[in-house]
This record gives structure tokens, sequence and C-alpha cells, in this order.
């Protein structure tokens, strides 16, 4: 669709289907499952083979596994003896793919695996029965989720923290910089774990894109670092890393330094992020782990003497303006429930290393505040406090500190004027994706909108078709152009206070 259709209130026909795929582990002592065999859900009669579909969600939120739940009625040809229904067959931990069509085209929405298998069967009035399975889960995040760094030292598994340090071998420090922390979480423990039998994950054979049939091999390959520049260089500080505890997921967040990275899991198309106008299916898509700067725009940076930061990209050339970017026309939303809050509105930003808090008062410079006094005078001081796991490489602390204050000035002082809330589609958009840009182009004279989605949910039941909502947030009307001149403006207003010494102790209690 072009810009000036969706001006002009251009709106074709709606015709959206579903597909749901059910691969099975097998291999069970008591369901009789085969691996690798599937169950589809494209019929649509009582004569039909395959088993009908009567309804799908899913829901991906930025940072949290995503979800699905698919209702199912056997097929027909199976409905006389409930015994020999394959539906029965669904077991946790077996995989499912959930495909949505719009307009003939294709995207593959979710990979994940089943939770929890509800079968319901109702007697109508005319004494008639009624099977219907619901099938809930989780996208493949799961798999993280669901794998304890947790060594048996009754088993001899991980003596004074071994095999937890081979996990990180070659690197200057058990973590490294965010990245080699994430993927050791995420992959470099899962190898480890395999090597013991356990943490293996191998998905079923009738998946497709699986290398080697390796889950761990398959999210190696897809593993996307594209947008993680390292800058500015920092190392963890915690040795306490050698004996971990908790999930995967839990603890490559916790040391994917949250406050300046994303890390995410979405199916990627062709080795990256969805794009617009991009179909997505199934023989097209990998099962990617995101690990990248937070994408947000940047004015210029300087350093502590008043230069230019090298590396990181500012002004236009932000990666906030790279970001895929998804037209919504005006026509398509049903319901638009946007705002914004003072309740989100900071004007003093705090960075330091948790290696500072433990330093002593000669240190102070690095905790020093970078505020907006006049904000201040007027909405009271409202801090932003970042305590981070890394520090720098070099013997000075003081540069990574500036730099980062300035960052989540950036990011977050043009919070007050953003606008966030949910844009309710009247049709289904299988093809937008967390972590990208909308635009909703300006009626008339209107300016254009432009949001961050950080949740997409998809509901497809027969007859309705898809359905879309999208959680967005960091909306802005008018031009990126206009947006980067009022951050400036705001940016000038912002300095850091001078260090005043202490006053002199006094001698006697005055009157």
């Amino acid at each position: 669709m072009t810009d000036e259709q969706a001006k002009a209130g251009f709106q074709g026909s709606e015709t959206s289907t579903s597909e749901v795929v059910f691969h099975r582990q097998g291999n069970d002592p008591v369901l009789v499952a085969i691996p690798g065999t599937t169950s589809k859900t494209t019929g649509r009669y009582r004569r039909d083979q395959d088993h009908t579909l009567t309804s799908v969600q899913t829901g991906k939120r930025m940072g949290q596994a995503g979800t699905f739940t698919v209702q199912v009625k056997p097929s027909g040809a199976v409905a006389s003896n409930p015994e020999l229904d394959p539906l029965g067959d669904i077991l946790d931990d077996d995989w499912i793919d959930i495909v949505m069509r719009r307009h003939d085209r294709v995207w593959h929405v979710m990979r994940g695996l089943v939770d929890d298998v509800r079968r319901s069967i109702s007697v109508g009035g005319d004494g008639a029965t009624s099977t219907v399975y619901t099938i809930t889960g989780r996208d493949f995040q799961k798999v993280f989720e669901q794998t304890p760094l947790w060594f048996n030292k009754h088993n001899q598994e991980n003596v004074d923290g071994a095999l937890s340090l081979k996990a990180f071998t070659g690197l200057p420090t058990i973590t490294g910089d965010p990245a080699e922390a994430v993927q050791g979480f995420l992959i470099g423990f899962l190898q480890q774990l395999q090597t013991l039998g356990r943490a293996n994950w191998v998905p079923p054979s009738s998946l497709e894109n699986i290398l080697n049939n390796s889950f761990i091999e398959t999210i190696q390959r897809d593993f996307q670092l594209e947008g993680f520049t390292g800058i500015p260089a920092r190392l963890g500080i915690n040795p306490n890393l050698a004996m971990p505890n908790g999930s995967a997921w839990a603890l490559a967040h916790e040391w994917s330094d949250p406050a300046f990275q994303e890390l995410f899991c979405d199916l990627i198309v062709d080795g990256q992020q969805a794009r617009p106008d991009q179909e997505a299916p199934i023989s097209s898509t990998g099962m990617g782990v995101f690990f990248r700067d937070k994408p947000f725009p940047t004015v210029e940076i300087l350093d502590e003497q008043g230069n230019p930061t090298s590396g990181i990209q500012t002004g236009k050339n932000s990666p906030w303006f790279s970001l895929p970017m998804f037209t919504v026309p005006r026509q398509q939303i049903l319901e638009s429930d946007v705002g914004r809050t003072g309740l989100e509105r900071l004007n003093s930003f705090n960075v330091g290393p948790q290696i500072v808090q433990e330093m002593s008062g000669s240190t102070i410079e690095l905790s020093a505040p970078l505020w907006n006094r006049e904000d201040i005078k007027h909405h009271g001081l409202r801090r932003y406090d970042i305590s981070s796991h890394y520090k720098t490489q070099g013997a000075s602390l003081l540069s990574l500190s500036v730099i980062q204050r300035y960052l989540v000035r950036d990011w977050y002082m043009m919070n007050p004027y953003l606008w966030n809330g949910t844009l309710s589609l009247a049709v289904g958009r299988p093809d937008i994706r967390i972590g990208s840009r909308v635009r909703i182009p300006g009626a008339s004279t209107k300016e254009d909108e432009t949001y961050y989605v950080e949740e997409v949910n998809h509901q497809w039941m027969f007859g309705p078709g898809i359905k879309t909502t999208l959680g967005v947030t960091r909306g802005y009307r008018g031009t990126d152009e206009a947006l980067l001149l009022a951050m400036r403006d705001m940016a000038s207003n912002y300095q850091v206070p001078d260090f005043a010494p202490p006053l002199p102790a006094l001698t006697e209690i005055p009157p």
C-alpha cells in the first residue's frame, strides 16, 4: 500500500486464515505418538481427515516469553472413536508452529512448546457431543526459562565451579562484556550441560530449519548481535558467577546490562529481523535471540573533556531511525487508547557501577547527577538511578559514567511528551513484530504519528478472521527531524552540578 492510498482511506477486502501444526517428541513411555509425526488443522468439514481449527490467540511482549492458546475440534473421521484421536497424543514440550495468512500472503507468527492440553466434551440439546481441545504454551524462549543452571554436587558435576568456568573459557573475566555474558548463559551453559546428558532439548525431526537436529546449534546460528556495539566498553565485576543459580534466561537478563541493552526472542526471517512487506513462510524463518543496544535516539554525546564520543551513533544516525517501520493506515485502527503521564517524568540521572558504592568519597564525581534544575523547580526531583554490574576496561570509571548518563538522559528525558498505550486494529497484521516502529499517516493536514512496538497480540477465530492489538510506547506526532530538534532543546537544560566541599565542622552550637 502506498502512502497516497493510506492517506486517502484505501481499504481492500479482508481474507484471513490461520493454520497450526503440532510436532510430536514421541518416545514417551505412556503415549503412543511416533517421534516427528505432525497433526495439521486444515480441516473444514466433518469428513476431512485433518482437524479443524476454531480459534488461535498469540501474544508477544518485549523480553517475555510469547504465549499461545489454540482450540481445535478433532477430525470427524475419528470423532466416533476418541481413543484413535491423534490430538490425544499431544504432550507438554511437544512443539507447535502457528501460521497466519492474509490476502494469500503468509506469516509464521510463533514457534513454541506446549504447556497444557485440555479436552472439553459437551452434549447438545439434540444429544450430539462436541469435543474441543484447548492447547496452551509458550514460544521457544521457554527452553531458556525451563533450564536451571544447577549442578549436582553429589554427582561431582560442578566441583569447585569447574563446569561453570568452562562455559566462559577464554573470556578475560568470568562474564566478559554483556554480549559474552548473555551468550554464555544462553548457549555456553547449555552446551556444557549437554555433556552431562541434560538440557539437550532435541527438537522433533519434523521442524524445519533446525541445524543438525539441535536446538543449541540452531540458536547459535540465529543469534542476533547486529545491534550490539559494546560502546562504551565494559566488563563484568562480580566474581560470584562461578556457582550460579536460577534459570538461564533470568541470569542472562540480569547480566545483559538491561538499563542499556534489549534482550528478547522472536522469529527471524531470512536470517534477520522481519522487514515491512516481507512474507514469512516457515521455510524462511528461524528462532532468533536478539541482543542489542537500546535503539532509542540520542543527541550529540560529549566525553568528560567535552569531545564527541566516538563510536556511538547520534542524531539522524541513531539506530532508532533504521528500525523496521510498518505503516498502519488510520482506517485500520478500531480503537486507539494512548496517553502520557507525569509519573514517567525523569529529571535527574544517576549512573554508576556497583563498584562505586564500595569506593571512598574521593569518587564522588562518578555518582554526580545529570539533572534539569528548572524542571526540578516545577515538578520536584524525579531520580533515575542505575547501578550496573559492569565497569570499564581502563583505569578510569569516569568516562563510563559520563557516557551512560548522557545515554539515559536522551532516552528518557522526553517521557512526559511521548505517548504510550494500545492500538486495536480492525484487521490482522501478522507482519508486525516487536522491537520495530509503526507509522500512522496523518489525515489531511495532520502530522504522522510514530510509535515503538513492545507488544503484539493476534486473535483469529473461525469467521471473523484475524484481529491484531499492538502495545506501543514512545509515540510522537511529527517528523523525525522535529523529534531530534525537541531533544536537543531539552538536552540543553541539563548539567552536572559542581562539587561542593563539606562545610567546616561547628566548634560550638549556636544559640
